[in-house]
């Protein structure tokens, strides 16, 4: 039978889409047995590839919290083994469990890892303290996680469950993904909006099979709020306690130097190392890093922004302006803040020296991006490196003069996320590169 509609990444296309029946049987999914499943019973991951289980009776033994690393070198859990088969990741373990490759499965599965779930963490773990990040950024990974909620909740409206007339693996693996927000994020405010989600996802965690992993759950009236105090605390616990780092040295030291290296390891060694762009240039006597910890700190309008004119080095440093080629492209704007985040992660090595604010304007399906970046030296600094071409093309860019008074009040709205911004555009969200 042949597809009737295309596998989607986002909760619109998804709600696009009509029903595939397309659902073959897995080339893995042989006669099932008994296996071993390694990961924390306690951890979300772990619990889907559980109720995946109980749902398609098959027997796990809960082997322990890590995997065997001869079996999975990459350490991934939760991770199956039962015969010749060896799988990780609670998706690929839960489709196997079910016998299944169904696109339309698989389409929710990929929405629910790739776009749904970096959206709940996001938000979940800075107001569990696990994450310290500043209010604009915490106030904008909340907007995220709950503009991508409201039309998840438009794809509801029709639907009792996510794949077919039946529960099954999407649900399991979409609702676990969400749980966390529910434990800790989605108080009663937030979730008035959420009528649709809020029916959905009680149908699925009361399933009995969905129960007996997780427990009863019930929602919260009040969500978890970020504590400085318990984020040390956790941090601390975070860091190898001294001795044991002390003792591993030592031991590292009796090592051969045969046995430190294979030859891989050599031929990487040996490889020169990639220069710094910036190595060569002035550093000047504009500190970054002062910058930023004043920006995340102090009050953006009354302390932050002064202190940025009163000690930018106009000499040593530029100020450009980048906006998004293609704003026809953009559809949904948490896809849009998507792109802005994905951009940010693949830069991770010119943070040291660049701080940026990147907006989104508009609404659905009529949005632009377009962001102030600060950085060393006076050329566009993403040619400078390999590693950092990869989406600046797809932007303009404009050298901006810092002693223009136009200039100056552009970056004042940038910063503050506030102000004029240029015609008719309304401010959505905005993302800092620091």
């Amino acid at each position: 039978m042949a597809c009737r509609a295309t596998v989607g990444s986002s909760a619109a296309t998804a709600a696009r889409s009509l029903p595939i029946r397309f659902c073959g049987t897995s080339k893995l999914a042989a006669k099932m047995t008994k296996g071993k499943l390694y990961g924390d019973a306690k951890n979300f991951h772990t619990q889907k590839a559980l109720i995946a289980a109980k749902l398609f009776n098959v027997e796990v033994e809960v082997a322990g919290a890590e995997a065997p690393a001869d079996k999975f070198p990459l350490g991934v859990t939760p991770a199956f083994e039962s015969g010749d088969v060896l799988l990780f990741g609670a998706e690929s373990i839960a489709l196997h469990f079910a016998k299944t490759t169904c696109p339309e499965v698989v389409q929710w599965l990929q929405w629910g890892q790739g776009e749904l779930l970096p959206a709940v963490l996001s938000h979940v773990l800075h107001v569990v303290s696990a994450v310290q990040v500043d209010k604009k950024a915490a106030d904008a990974d909340k907007a995220e996680l709950l503009a991508q909620l409201k039309h998840f909740n438009d794809v509801l409206v029709s639907r009792t469950f996510l794949a077919g007339d039946r529960f099954g693996v999407a649900d399991v693996s979409v609702a676990l993904n969400l749980l966390p927000a529910y434990q800790y994020a989605l108080d009663s405010a937030a979730r008035k909006e959420l009528v649709n989600v809020n029916r959905w996802f009680l149908t699925v965690v009361n399933q009995p099979a969905v129960k007996e992993v997780i427990g009863d759950f019930a929602f919260i009236e009040k969500a978890a709020v970020f504590d400085a105090a318990k984020f040390k605390e956790l941090s601390a616990k975070a860091k190898p306690a001294p001795k044991k780092a002390e003792a591993k040295k030592k031991e590292e030291k009796k090592k051969p130097a045969a046995e430190e290296l294979d030859a891989a390891d050599e031929a990487v060694r040996a490889e020169p190392k990639a220069a710094d762009p910036f190595a060569a240039m002035p550093k000047g006597t504009f500190v970054m890093d002062d910058w930023k910890r004043c920006y995340s700190n102090e009050d953006t309008e009354k302390v932050a922004i002064p202190y940025f004119w009163k000690n930018f080095d106009s000499e040593n440093y530029s100020i450009w302006f980048g906006e998004y080629k293609y704003p026809e492209d953009l559809s949904l704007t948490f896809m849009s803040c998507n792109l802005i985040s994905g951009m940010f992660q693949r830069l991770e090595k010119l943070k040291k020296n660049a701080f940026a604010s990147v907006c989104l304007f508009g609404t659905d399906n009529n949005s632009t991006i377009s962001g102030v970046w600060v950085w060393r030296g006076h050329e566009l600094a993403f040619p400078l490196s390999p590693d950092w071409t990869i989406d600046y093309e797809s932007y303009d860019w404009k050298k901006l003069d810092p002693k223009d008074e136009a200039t100056q009040k552009m970056v004042n709205a940038y910063f503050a996320w506030e102000g004029d911004f240029g015609g008719d555009r309304k401010f959505n969200q905005g993302k800092i590169f620091k």
